[in-house]
Formats: structure tokens, sequence, C-alpha cells
């Protein structure tokens, strides 16, 4: 009997508890797993319809909340959802209810320890039990405040990572400039010691960014180098020796252009790379005398650190003295004037179409022989500008320069070297075109008839021409081109050097009347059209021609009054006087009629 009763009871279980636990089991919203950042929060609540159109709808109709019991259990801990208190769980993380409608619960400041399963109880108007389990797992994120990374100054630039930026869902950074890099890397060009970053990241888990703030410092003391210079009667050595090892160094000759390519142990003809270690980052260049002419100048030993930057040493070798790694001006005062370097002027055409949004970006280089302390650049109007990686192109006596929308006038740039004497200048006449081109024959003088008269205009920084026509002053057009032959009895042909060599230019086989006027010099360069008004004058009189009239008529009404005054002589003859000279005191006159 007893036994009967015992399989009755394990008969009833295994049909009744099942169902009895799927009632009481109730769906989650958002759902019943969720993954967490430690350090953020999380909010669920028991979602027994599925939605929550019903709870409202409850709501409205009973004028009260669907429930009238919640709480949540985790780690056998359970804390009341049933008022708005607040609970703590540890030092950080704060527990309350999700609202008055729902059974659910808001977390915030989750952390690791509180990685479990979260249970949450409900009981409902009618008393009917619902439970709902939410997994939650909790990522640990190495969280940091400040971080600093170090660069050797050999290079040219660094990369910028986010921490942890690989269990990240987003990032973005920005720098000093608030220039923002949606990306969890970023490729910097190195061109001050210091600089700041911040690493805006968004994980898995977490609702708000982290920030993280990157401050880049370049070891300086990589960058140093040395130069030196040791001569014999035999050769003169060039030496440049940095703080670290090197890829590889090239020695480039200033006088004509010529480069080599400094290896342990090569050789060619009168020129070796000596003692070059590249392992110690020592360069060597030695040349055999006696030195050939093209010897003689600037030389510059360096190495390449990308396509626009470089860091090494300058040599001003001589041909009766001994050579010095750089030039030494100590003379001050007015003295110095016969001892100065002299740097001539350039001139330099720049285009900024005024159509065009995008900025025109000019690059100025100075170029001394000898290690700078120091250089700027003045503009007409600005104030002075800061030099380019300045750090790593002293040593080889360049100075560059990166002006934006340079404006015309005379640019001075500045430098002075290790001692201190006076700056040395060097002129930039600088001169900014609105267009891509200029005339050369601005007005044309000439007379009706007058063959082979020629109107021109050029592309600056000689840039190719695609077209090039030319309109007269009726308004007809005239295409010209060095690549089509003119026919022979053609009144207008192509003039200039070709259009790849940028110049657009008309020759007009004989003029005529219809000629004279304003023309337009119409070409197209990268992809646009510009006009260049050019103006043929008829010539007038000149003055010495009208002076040269003026005396010849006045000659010619001289002869009319010589020839008129002749032939009233002939006409009429006045009366004669004659003296006797027989007689001393009597003289007899006569007189006829």
């Amino acid at each position: 009997m007893l036994l009967s009763h015992i399989v009755l009871i394990v008969i009833l279980a295994g049909v009744c508890i099942p169902s009895l636990a799927l009632a009481d089991t109730s769906p989650i919203f958002p759902t019943n797993k969720l993954t967490i950042a430690e350090g953020a929060g999380f909010l669920a609540f028991l979602n027994p319809n599925g939605g929550t159109e019903l709870l409202r709808q409850s709501r409205v109709i009973t004028g009260a909340s669907p429930w009238i019991h919640c709480s949540v259990s985790v780690n056998n801990v359970q804390y009341s959802l049933d008022s708005d208190q607040v609970h703590r769980i540890g030092d950080k993380t704060t527990v309350e209810r999700y609202d008055t409608e729902r059974c659910g619960v808001r977390v915030k400041n989750l952390q690791k320890a509180l990685e479990a399963n979260w249970t949450l109880y409900g009981t409902d108007q009618t008393g009917q039990e619902k439970t709902g389990i939410l997994e939650v797992t909790v990522t640990s994120i190495k969280f940091i405040d400040e971080l600093n990374v170090t660069v050797s100054g050999s290079a040219s630039t660094a990369t910028v990572n986010c921490p942890d930026k690989d269990g990240s869902r987003y990032c973005r950074i920005i720098d000093a400039d608030q220039v923002v890099s949606e990306s969890c890397t970023k490729t910097v060009d190195l061109t001050q010691q210091i600089s700041h970053f911040w690493c805006h990241t968004m994980f898995w888990g977490a609702m708000t960014e982290r920030i993280t703030k990157i401050n880049l410092i370049v070891q300086e003391d990589d960058r140093d180098v040395k130069a030196t210079v040791v001569e014999t009667e035999d050769h003169i050595v060039l030496s440049c020796k940095y703080r670290s090892t090197v890829s590889l160094c090239r020695a480039l000759s200033e006088t004509d252009n010529r480069q080599y390519l400094l290896l342990d142990g090569h050789l060619s003809g009168r020129y070796s790379a000596y003692n070059t270690k590249i392992s110690t980052g020592l360069c060597s260049l030695e040349i055999k005398k006696p030195l050939a002419p093209a010897d003689v100048g600037v030389w510059r030993i360096y190495q390449q650190l990308n396509p626009n930057d470089y860091t090494g040493c300058v040599f001003d070798v001589k041909s009766k003295r001994l050579a010095k790694a750089r030039q030494l001006i100590r003379t001050r005062g007015p003295t110095a004037k016969s001892n100065r370097l002299e740097l001539t002027a350039t001139d330099i055409e720049i285009f900024h179409d005024p159509r065009s949004s995008s900025a025109t970006v000019t690059e100025l280089t100075c170029a001394v022989p000898y290690e700078m302390d120091y250089c700027y650049l003045s503009g007409p109007t600005a104030g002075d500008y800061a030099p380019q990686r300045f750090d790593r192109l002293k040593s080889l006596g360049l100075c560059r320069f990166v002006v934006t929308n340079i404006t015309s006038g005379v640019w001075a740039c500045g430098i002075n070297d290790l001692d201190g004497a006076e700056d040395h200048l060097t002129y930039y006449n600088v001169s900014v075109y609105q267009q891509p081109g200029r005339t050369v024959t601005e007005q044309l003088t000439a007379s009706s008839g007058d063959r082979e008269q020629r109107l021109l205009c050029r592309t600056i920084l000689d840039l190719p021409i695609d077209i090039c026509r030319f309109v007269d002053p009726s308004g007809e057009v005239h295409g010209v081109s060095n690549q089509i032959k003119p026919s022979t009895d053609a009144r207008y042909r192509y003039y200039g050097k070709g259009l790849r060599e940028g110049e657009c230019g008309l020759e007009i086989v004989e003029l005529q009347d219809k000629d004279f006027g304003r023309w337009k010099c119409a070409f197209k360069v990268r992809g646009r059209e510009y006009e260049i008004s050019m103006d043929i004058v008829e010539e007038a009189m000149s003055v010495g021609a009208i002076i040269g009239i003026s005396i010849a008529a006045t000659i010619g009404l001289g002869i009319i009054g010589i020839f008129a005054y002749r032939k009233l002589n002939r006409r009429y003859t006045g009366p004669t006087y004659t003296v006797s000279s027989s007689m001393a005191n009597v003289s007899t006159a006569s007189h006829q009629s």
C-alpha cells in the first residue's frame, strides 16, 4: 500500500511539475541573455504578454499596477522592488525597480562579481506568480584615463592606438585642433615633441563613450646627429653619426646632384663608404684627392624617413682649405657684410583659382651649407611662420615652410647658425595669379598691311595647355594648335613653342582693318577654361613724323614765296643811283623814267 502511494506521487510529480514550471516562467524584456561591460548598466523586466501594450491597457482598466509584488535575486540575495528604494550591492553597483507598471530592474555600475543569473519574481493581481531568469555576462575592460606613448625621434610618423581597440565596438580619435578621425587608429606626422589626442571608445555592453587622453612623446635625443670632417693629403672623409642604427644613408652633392648610397664596405672609383657602419648609425663618404671641381661645394649625408622628410648632416667642401662641417660666421657689425653668405632671390609663381574652394598650399625651402640654430619666414603682411620639422632638418642646413594661400609680394627667409651672428636673408618674389596664364603680348601696335604680327599668352609653371583659341574683335573664334598644319592661304596660324610647353600664340599673316581691337586668348588647363584680353592698336602718326611734315611744309612755302618775289621784280625796275669817282665833293645823278 505504501509502495503504491509512492509510485502514485512520483507519477503525479512527473506529470504536474513540468506544467507548473511552464506556467510560472515568463519572458524577459529585452532578452533572456545580456552582455554588459563592467561599469555600465542594464535594465530588464518581466514581459509575460510578449509586449508592453497589454501592460498599459491593464493599468488603464484597473487603475493600478498589474503587479502586487516584485523582487530580484542575485547571488542568493533577494532585493525588493515594491518601492522606490535603491539597493547598493558592494561599493559601486545600485539596483532599483524599473517603474511602477512593470516588474523589472534598473542596474547601474555593474561589476564583474555580479556576473550571474538574475532572477525576477513577480506576483500579479490574480495572485499568480511569474518568474524570469536573466543570464548576465560582464566583460572586463581595462579603462585608462591617460596614456603616455613614447616614439623614436628617428621616425617621421607614429600610429596612435586606442586602448583595448580590439574589444571595442566603435572609436574616434580627436586631436588638439578638434580634427576627428572615425577610427581606433590614426597615423600622424611627428612635427613637435609632444602631441595630445583623445580617444573616444564605445565597447560592447556599454552605452557611453570612454575617453582616454593619449600623450605622444618624441624622444628628441634619438634625432641628434653629429657631423665631422677629417682631411689629409690623401683624402677627405665626411661623416654623419646618428644616435641609433639607420636603414641606409645617401650622400648628395648639391653641385651636380650626384648621389652615392652609403653601405658598409662599398667602393666606387674615387669614392667609398669608408668606415660606414649602419648598425651603429655611422655614415661616411670618403673622397680621394685631388678633388675634382664637382667635389667642391655643399654635400649632404642623410637618411630618408619618407619621401618628403630627411635627417642628416651638411658639409661645405672647400678646394684650398680644410672643409668644415659647417661655415662659421663670427663677425658682427658692418664688417660682416663682406663675410656673410649671399643667398640669391627666387621668383615664385603661384596659381590660385578663385572658383576653387580648396586652399593653395605652397612649400618654401631655404638651404645653407651649415647647421642652423633657428630660421623663420616673414611675409609682406602677416607675421613670422614657424618651420616644419626643424628639429630634423636643421642639421642638414634646410629650413622648410608650408604656407596656405600665400599672397603676392616679397617674402624673406631668415637663417642663423650656431654661433649667433647676423641673420642671413633670402628673398622670394611671389606672384599669385587668379588664372594659370599671363600675356606675353599685352598690346600690339601695328598698321594695316603689316605682316607676321603675333599675339602670345603663356601659362605659369609651364602648365600644359589642352585647347588654344583666339577670339577676334568681332567675336569670331580661331582655334590654333602646333599639331595642326594650316592651309597656304590661311591668315591665322599657330605661334609658339607648343601647347605642351604652355604657349598659346597666334600669328596673323597680314593685318586687316577688322583685326584692330580687343582680342581674347582663350585656353583650357586642367579641365577648366580661362580667358586673357589683349589689344591690337592701329599705329598713330608719331611726333617725329609730324615735325618732319611741318618742316617740309615750311620749306615748300618758302620756295613758293621766293619764286613769286622774283616774278614781281621782273615786271618793275626802281630808280638807279650812280656815284662818280672823278669828283671829290660833287656827285651827279640822273633820273630815267
